[in-house]
């Protein structure tokens, strides 16, 4: 089973990394891969991936909240082996080189160019993406931003017993359930120059039970919340999936023991839950129809901004695919397709 996530973010604060969290289990190898645009990282990672798939290995692929075509990182946990794109905006550098992680300087295929676009197309599409965090981070406040009077303490208390409710319905009496074990975060949804794109199959693929929180007055996070509290210290395996814009909140929490899942539905669509969690009615409909004007106003207004900001990303796009087709005559992909066969040879002999 190959299942697919984020660790990066383009969110209200910037860039979020989520990088260090990776390839960090007990005997977990790293190779830290540095190139520059368009030197073959991803590819190299490809091949490497397609490897352990065709000799019956899982594989974690890490895709690219810049590019959701592109890959950031490939994980092979039969082999406690990981590949990682380390460079920005996600600079990762060893731990403790040569004992748990080490550099693979694919920049060594490349030859340096005098082209002056090196330079502007750079410089356009860094800055491109500053204004696209400025929009960013204004759709953050307003979906930060709480209506007075919308949501009581009341409703906050049912929307955690309810969490409590569902748990010991799943996985039986608290007493009963494993001592915590590992917990990983990882983002199941990224907003991209491609829009915001879910990795809805990896999460199904893990999950066959998957409980649909409503989220239009957002209480899934309340909801998460209590689950995740719940489950970080009795389960041997929690994914505690952050939302991209706003990291603080949650997406989703994913149980893969058990083979379930508690989503929020502002973050993906799923058509046949296993259970829909209506949390809107549990505020007062009076509450409701008094605030809807407001609720309406927020949305429209947070849809724009994140239109705004997606289309910023897009342009940046366009200024990153032209510098990668300015480097890549400079680059030896012969040898490099050499050097990645001897890699494959040397990991799976």
């Amino acid at each position: 089973m190959s299942i697919s996530y984020f660790l990066g973010a383009n969110s209200a604060q910037g860039f979020y990394s989520l990088y260090d969290e990776f390839c960090s289990a007990e005997g977990d190898f790293l190779h830290l891969i540095k190139a520059g645009p368009g030197g073959g990282k991803s590819g190299f990672m490809r091949k490497i991936a397609s490897a352990a798939e065709a000799r019956g290995m899982e594989v974690e692929y890490l895709v690219c909240s810049g590019d959701p075509d592109s890959l950031d990182g490939v994980y092979i946990p039969e082999l406690h082996v990981g590949y990682l794109d380390a460079t920005a905006p996600h600079v990762t550098e060893p731990r403790y080189f040569g004992f748990d992680s080490c550099y693979v300087d694919l920049g060594s295929f490349f030859k340096p160019s005098s082209n002056e676009n090196i330079r502007e197309y750079t410089d356009k599409y860094r800055s491109m993406y500053k204004v696209a965090y400025s929009y960013l981070s204004a759709a953050g406040s307003v979906k930060r931003a709480e209506i007075p009077g919308l949501i009581d303490g009341k409703t906050l208390d049912k929307v955690r017993n309810k969490a409590r409710s569902a748990l010991t319905r799943e996985l039986g009496s608290l007493k009963s359930l494993s001592a915590g074990g590992r917990v990983r975060r990882r983002f199941i949804r990224c907003i991209s120059c491609k829009g915001e794109v879910c990795l809805t199959e990896s999460v199904q693929e893990l999950c066959k039970r998957i409980y649909l929180l409503d989220d239009r007055c957002a209480l899934a996070d309340i909801y998460l919340k209590e689950i995740a509290d719940m489950a970080c210290s009795r389960c041997a395996e929690v994914v505690l999936c952050p939302a991209p814009l706003y990291p603080e909140r949650l997406d989703a929490v994913l149980l893969p023991e058990y083979g379930l899942g508690f989503v929020s539905a502002s973050a993906m669509e799923i058509k046949k839950p296993w259970r829909h969690i209506r949390l809107d009615a549990l505020i007062p409909a009076d509450t409701l129809r008094e605030h809807r004007t407001e609720l309406k106003n927020a949305e429209k207004l947070y849809s724009a901004l994140i239109a705004e900001g997606i289309g910023w990303l897009k342009r940046a796009k366009e200024y990153h695919d032209l510098l990668e087709k300015t480097y890549n005559p400079n680059v030896d992909f012969d040898a490099l397709n050499a050097f990645c066969a001897s890699e494959i040879e040397r990991i799976f002999g």
